[in-house]
């Protein structure tokens, strides 16, 4: 499913950050290539940002203590998150103290850790109370929470959020930054972030507020997502006319990026308010025809821009990922079970190889329940995923990763996860090592099942 705000880090970020002076973070760890590398080495670090050339140091046992860190296997997101901890308690004041923090952030999120991300965030925000990214983070972590503190702690981050994109769309474009692309930006942070505080004040059950969040947002950078939300909230405030409105808008946005069974649900939600009114559906192709040629006209500047942006969502517990038939499978559904995901594509040739072992790992697990296996497809081509299943004969669940892929930060094919019963990274390893790889990842899966 996609995620609006999600799509802020996607489009924006690269300008915004600049924007903002957050060149910290960006020389900490330079964004990854856009394709990935079927021929990725197992052992590729995701962490040698620290390590490259850094200003003498005055503390020596600080150098040494980032090398033994990059040293650290890239397998062990936990084991990494650890060491970032420790260096930092060790080392209070030191001047890579922000790098440090910027890098445990990211590492957590990629980890699915959120405490540890929450704590990193909170540090960092300390020394630069407006960042975007920051606000937008802290916002989304917290609402994964149930607890009410968490709540309250969601709604206050998203006001600020609110409160600084509204403060960035009156100031003046930097000069490096085209007038009409500035004018685009500051519009997408700004529906996320009144889209953010939407979610947090309907998942606190203030559904006036949260619509009024909601109505902003669609009305600054409209978005299928946000229509359907402001659908959904106006069915149960039985605010039927709000409701028909609200998904025509989700159901005929011109976004090619839609799954048609995204939109095939979409169609039915309209179909349904509009029936509850008018008892019939006379008159709806009429409305889906007009509205269409409204939004195609109004958007039509955007969704050329736009391009083949992917789909994400923040959280990966709240991803649906679709089945080879088209039904879905909701990651939320597996908290719980030591979850095994090997990312793969039909054009990568080590692909093949590895789903052949992962079979065998498959066999061995056969008779332990608390263990699922998915193979991960990411062909942007999905006609082509049939043939070659067919071809190969794999037995392993095959399903769609929709963006699953960026969210996890899967930069090389194939790549194989291990998510704890929580749901954290506990395992990864990036390319194929086929000597190793079967006795490597049972270890793997048998220490995450004792750990619970």
């Amino acid at each position: 499913m996609t995620s609006f705000s999600a799509r802020l880090r996607a489009k924006a970020t690269s300008l915004v950050l600049a924007t903002l002076c957050l060149a910290s973070a960006l020389r900490a760890q330079p964004s990854p290539p856009d394709e990935k590398d079927p021929a990725a080495k197992p052992q590729e670090s995701t962490t040698r940002p620290l390590t490259e050339k850094p200003a003498p140091s005055p503390h020596p046992s600080e150098e040494e203590t980032l090398r033994k860190l990059s040293e650290l296997s890239p397998h062990d997101p936990q084991a990494l998150i650890k060491g970032l901890e420790d260096f930092l308690g060790r080392f209070p004041e030191s001047p890579r103290r922000e790098q440090v923090l910027r890098t445990l952030y990211r590492q957590a999120l990629e980890a699915n850790d959120p405490s540890k991300a929450i704590a990193a965030a909170e540090k960092l925000l300390e020394r630069n109370a407006e960042d975007p990214d920051l606000l937008s983070g802290l916002t989304d972590l917290y609402d994964r929470q149930t607890d009410s503190a968490s709540r309250s702690k969601a709604l206050g981050y998203a006001t600020r959020f609110v409160e600084h994109a509204e403060k960035l769309a009156k100031q003046s474009p930097p000069a490096e930054i085209p007038a009409e692309k500035w004018t685009e930006v500051h519009s997408l942070i700004r529906a996320t972030a009144y889209f953010m505080r939407g979610k947090v004040n309907a998942k606190s059950g203030e559904d006036e507020p949260a619509a009024a969040d909601f109505e902003k947002s669609l009305a600054i950078y409209p978005t299928a997502e946000v229509a359907e939300r402001l659908g959904d909230l106006a069915m149960q405030r039985n605010e039927t006319d709000r409701a028909i409105d609200a998904y025509a808008t989700a159901f005929t946005i011109p976004d090619k990026r839609m799954e048609p069974a995204r939109r095939e649900q979409i169609r039915r939600k309209l179909g349904s308010a509009y029936l509850s009114k008018h008892h019939t559906e006379k008159g709806l192709g009429d409305l889906i025809l007009a509205r269409y040629d409204e939004l195609a006209s109004s958007l039509a500047t955007r969704f050329r821009a736009e391009g083949k942006a992917g789909q994400e969502s923040r959280d990966p517990s709240e991803f649906v990922l679709q089945r080879l038939d088209g039904s879905e499978l909701r990651l939320r559904e597996l908290r719980g079970k030591v979850v095994v995901m090997d990312f793969w594509a039909t054009w990568c040739g080590p692909c093949r190889l590895q789903g052949k072992l992962i079979e065998q790992v498959v066999e061995n697990f056969r008779q332990e329940p608390a263990v699922m296996f998915l193979a991960v497809n990411t062909d942007e081509d999905r006609a082509v995923v049939p043939n070659f299943l067919e071809e190969e004969k794999w037995t392993t669940p095959v399903v769609y990763g929709l963006g699953l892929d960026r969210l996890l930060g899967i930069r090389a094919l194939p790549t194989v996860l291990v998510l704890d019963r929580e749901g954290r990274v506990a395992f990864r390893q990036a390319g194929l090592d086929p000597l190793r790889f079967v006795s490597t990842l049972e270890g793997k899966i048998r220490e995450a099942l004792e750990k619970n």
